[in-house]
């Protein structure tokens, strides 16, 4: 079925590649048109060209003639949705039909891995079952725009099938899980067809998703915009120009390669990256330590194991070569051979290539020992000398295909969107940007803002709040994924028209991608069934609405409780969302045990602790022993927090803060 489906997709782009009228693939058999809307047709045909759009629900005919150029656009008038098929035809003389095109709603879903998560990525874990379930309805359509970057906007782009399709078992793979569910809750509710066209990209940043007049507002984004104009927008010539470029760039690196000097050597503990020496800062590092090799050791085999090192390394054994690494995420291991071992001191060097991200040797203290012939070990964990021998500054970007430069996915899958008739927009997106968490509020503002004006009216747009992730937080504090939350829910609050989904608890310790995305899309869903089309639900977990200091406690008031708070554990879920060692924390257990938990509560002294907090109708009360005389309190506050306070409907409440402290990424902006 997925061939005949493939054949037919290429017969379809051959019939727009040699008729006069040729249409993005926007506009294709089995596409839906928002309804009760004056919904732009568009495409391009031969300069001058009369071109007539006819829908069968009306029969109407809408002419325009295309330009200098070839391009033409009219506005034809929908008419409420339903389960109707009809047919849209095209001409300049030649007629195209579309078929079984529908009326419904229509939603846009973007973002990053999260919102890109597939129905295949699902089924790695979970097995077929979801991608089977999720086959039987045709009513939902999707679109799936396929990657791009580009230097300059467009006004094309590729889609996977040439256009639209039905959900069906041949199209569910590759399409966005937390975007179908999103749709098919709509649809269930709204008894219409929902499209979803789909054009997100896994770890990308919020800035490759905003126009350069957007952008530009941002100083920090200066020396990528010159980039990006500096560069070619094919991309064979992009990778052209920046293999001689990096060819001539590593040459001017390694003639400037000083070695390790004690002179310039600070100490670091490792694992860790060096970036903690050096923030933001990519190049050529030296690790050097010393070890006491036993006599019984002399003339032996060694094992030198430093797990894994990001991103390149040679490494040395009193100055020779024993090892060199390229993947920077496998775990080293090395053989000392016999002849380089003597009793007494050794040193061991290691030069570490780190062209971009975060560098240095990172890997559980347990993987960094040398080991001897009877298998015993000299822990290497803790204490090395490290120096900087050339900064990596100016070294061109691989760009041909790198997603995460200003603009280049606005220009080539947004752009590109625009200005089909849709209702709004779902968003989950900014684990990419955590390093720069605070400043995020900022951008998502102006993103939103961005694709308003692009579109040309003030759709509905809804952000999925980033979930749980890494080991859970047991010590209360600053926290930079926290401030990322805060941003998101800054956005939420500031704009009209603008929600957030919280999803804290769907979260996962061990994976950055949480399986539930059934979970994400309907509370997604959710808001745009309360906030756009008059559902009397719930859409809101309880959210801050003020507090009081009372002697030596704090009371928070919330909103949106839908009649009560209350404690609901995770359960079945908890091992996921905690991860098997977080099992056995103390505070999990009280959260699992039923005891509020997730406040933190802080003195003048802004020194925070876990408080003890009780429910009182919509209000809950913080106090802690160690902390007299409370000025601040702060919920769900950590990269995986321990919280469980929700609503009667079953939706968490939202992480807040009432303090206004500079947090660790305050100030943090830098691309």
């Amino acid at each position: 079925m997925k061939r005949f489906l493939l054949s037919v997709s290429a017969v379809l782009a051959a019939m727009n590649a040699t008729a006069k009228v040729q249409l993005t693939p926007l506009f294709s058999d089995n596409m839906v048109f928002q309804q009760n809307c004056s919904a732009p047709v568009w495409g391009k045909a031969e300069p001058g060209a009369k071109v007539t759009v006819t829908p069968s629900w009306n029969r109407k005919d809408y002419v325009c003639t295309a330009d200098a150029g070839g391009k033409w656009q009219v506005r034809i008038q929908t008419p409420k949705g339903g389960f109707k098929e009809y047919t849209l035809t095209i001409s300049d003389g030649e007629p195209l039909v579309l078929r079984n095109v529908v009326v419904g709603e229509v939603w846009l879903g973007s973002g990053q891995s999260n919102m890109e998560m597939s129905f295949d990525r699902i089924a790695l874990r979970a097995g077929q079952d979801a991608i089977k379930e999720a086959a039987g309805f045709p009513e939902i359509r999707l679109l799936q725009v396929f990657r791009g970057t580009g230097m300059v906007e467009r006004d094309f782009f590729e889609a996977e099938f040439g256009g639209w399709t039905e959900s069906s078992v041949e199209t569910l793979h590759n399409f966005s899980a937390a975007g179908w569910y999103f749709g098919h809750k709509l649809s269930r509710e709204l008894k219409v067809p929902v499209g979803i066209i789909h054009s997100s990209w896994g770890g990308t940043i919020i800035e490759a998703w905003m126009s350069k007049d957007a952008i530009s507002f941002f100083p920090e984004a200066a020396n990528q915009l010159a980039l990006v104009d500096m560069l070619p927008d094919n991309e064979d010539d992009r990778e052209y120009a920046f293999e001689k470029g990096i060819d001539t760039f590593f040459q001017d690196v390694w003639s400037k390669d000083t070695g390790f000097s004690e002179n310039d050597s600070r100490t670091i503990s490792l694992p860790g990256i060096v970036q903690k020496l050096w923030p933001q800062t990519n190049g050529l590092f030296w690790f050097r330590k010393e070890v006491d090799i036993p006599e019984g050791w002399d003339g032996k085999d060694l094992t030198l194991s430093l797990g894994p090192i990001d991103d390149f390394d040679d490494t040395y054994w009193n100055g020779e070569l024993v090892g060199s690494g390229r993947i920077w995420n496998k775990p080293r291991i090395y053989s000392i051979p016999a002849r380089l071992v003597h009793s007494g001191k050794a040193v061991i060097s290691i030069r570490n290539t780190d062209d971009h991200g975060n560098g240095g040797i990172f890997g559980d203290a347990s993987l960094l020992y040398l080991q001897g012939p009877d298998s015993s070990r000299i822990r290497l964990d803790g204490d090395w000398k490290v120096c900087m021998s050339t900064s990596f500054k100016g070294m061109p970007r691989a760009a041909g295909h790198e997603p995460n430069l200003a603009t280049v996915l606005y220009n080539a899958m947004l752009r590109p969107l625009a200005p089909f008739a849709i209702k709004g927009v779902i968003w989950y997106q900014g684990e990419s940007n955590v390093d720069r968490a605070y400043r995020y509020r900022d951008l998502m503002s102006a993103m939103i803002l961005d694709w308003r004006a692009l579109w040309g009216y003030e759709f509905p747009f809804y952000i999925t709040q980033i979930a749980g992730f890494k080991p859970v937080t047991l010590t209360p504090g600053d926290n930079d994924w926290a401030e990322l939350r805060e941003s998101q829910s800054v956005s939420a609050s500031v704009l009209d028209k603008v929600g957030m989904a919280c999803i804290i608890d769907l979260g996962e310790a061990d994976d950055i991608h949480p399986i539930d995305k059934r979970e994400v899309g309907e509370r997604l869903a959710r808001l745009a069934l309360a906030n756009d089309y008059g559902k009397k639900i719930v859409a809101n977990g309880p959210r801050f609405a003020g507090y009081t200091i009372c002697d030596s406690s704090i009371r928070v008031r919330f909103t949106d409780t839908a009649g009560c708070l209350k404690v609901i554990p995770s359960g079945d879920y908890a091992e996921l969302r905690y991860g098997t060692s977080g099992m056995d924390a103390e505070l999990v257990k009280k959260a699992e045990s039923g005891t509020l938990c997730g406040f933190q509560i802080a003195g003048a002294d802004q020194v925070w602790h876990w408080g003890d907090a009780v429910i009182s109708g919509n209000e809950v009360i913080i106090t802690s022993p160690e902390v007299r005389h409370p000025v601040a309190v702060r919920y769900g506050w950590g990269c995986n927090p321990v919280c469980n306070l929700y609503n009667s409907e079953g939706l968490p409440a939202w992480p807040f803060r009432t303090d206004d402290w500079a947090g660790i990424t305050y100030g943090s902006t830098t691309l």
